[in-house]
Order: C-alpha cells, then sequence, then structure tokens
C-alpha cells in the first residue's frame, strides 16, 4: 500500500512539473511587458498634457532657434510673459503654427518705429535679434487683455504682429523650454 501512494506521488510531481516554468514564463513577460506599457501611456499623457515636442519651421527666429530644431514646449498651466519664446497654433490669421517671442502682454502699451520697440515708454534692449537694422511694418498700440504682441527674432523675415496683430492666447500651444536637437546646440530658454 505505501508503494502505490509513493507511485501516486511520483506521477503527480511529473504532471505539475511542466506546468510551474510555463507560469513562470508568463510571469516574466507580464513583469517586463507592464511597466513598458506603463512607461508608454504615461509619455503619452505628458505630451499631451505637459509639454510635447515640436520643430522649428522657417527663418524667422534665427539666431535663437533655426529650421529644423527640435524644442520642447511646456504648455501646464502656461501664461505668457515679456521675452517667452511660444508657440501659436495655425489658428491664426497666417494658418501655420507660428514660433515667436512674446514683445509685450495684456495692457502694455506698444510701439515699434524705425527697427525700435518700446513696450510701456521703455526701449527693449534685445541682443536675440538677428540684424541690428531691420524694417517692417510700424505698430502703435496697447495690447488688450488676453492677447499677447509677438515678433520673430529675425525681423526681416518675420510675419508677426506687426502685421497679424496680438493674437489670442488662448491660440499659444506653449512656450519653449529646451531644444534638444541638434545635439550639438541643446539648450534651454
Amino acid at each position: 500500500m505505501p508503494e502505490t501512494e509513493d507511485k501516486k506521488l511520483e506521477e503527480t510531481a511529473k504532471n505539475t512539473a511542466p506546468e510551474q516554468p510555463q507560469k513562470e514564463k508568463k510571469e516574466s513577460v507580464w513583469s517586463i511587458l507592464l511597466p513598458m506599457v506603463i512607461a508608454v501611456i504615461a509619455a503619452l499623457l505628458f505630451c499631451n498634457f505637459v509639454a510635447r515636442p515640436s520643430r522649428v519651421i522657417g527663418e524667422s527666429m534665427q539666431e535663437t532657434c533655426h529650421d529644423g530644431d527640435l524644442m520642447i514646449l511646456w504648455e501646464l498651466n502656461y501664461h505668457p510673459q515679456r521675452g517667452d519664446i511660444v508657440v501659436v497654433n495655425n489658428h491664426n490669421p497666417l494658418n501655420e503654427n507660428l514660433i515667436k517671442r512674446v514683445i509685450a502682454v495684456g495692457g502694455d502699451h506698444v510701439t515699434v518705429s524705425q527697427g525700435t520697440v518700446t513696450v510701456n515708454g521703455k526701449k527693449l534692449t534685445e541682443p536675440y535679434v538677428k540684424e541690428k537694422v531691420w524694417s517692417g511694418a510700424d505698430a502703435d498700440l496697447t495690447i488688450p487683455q488676453g492677447r499677447v504682441f509677438l515678433m520673430g527674432d529675425n525681423r526681416n523675415h518675420s510675419a508677426d504682429s506687426r502685421v497679424i496683430g496680438p493674437v489670442s492666447t488662448s491660440l499659444i500651444i506653449g512656450k519653449v523650454c529646451v531644444r534638444f536637437f541638434p545635439f550639438t546646440a541643446i539648450r534651454t530658454f
């Protein structure tokens, strides 16, 4: 009688032994896949609601940004400030995404004349402007609340608020905070 119980135990051990490695393989696959899936979901949520990548198209922000540069835009709870570089969505009068510098915000009085910009009576010091002498449309206005006055740093090659007027802050996708490509020119803004 004890022999039959031993044989039954051996047969049971043989039958259950192959199942354990398969179960361990399944757990091993999930232990790898689950963190990857969570990371992808977290990255997608981060890129859609907090910060997103954007590519510079055009030369209107040279020498600060160049055509083809890849930037990270900060959009979570962003409120435009003078001097920020922002991206505006394509629902503006030019029907294309724009990258520009905020010159003035709602309530500011801005004057652009003969290559000089003044905000609230103070001449701006603009070391980022590509050309020291530039032309283009003049402006003299007070910016309405909820709007910003934008200009490109490459003033001779920029369609900006001198042409399209102040832009609604609701059209701003976000503030440029990091250039991450080209790798030789990585910097924060």
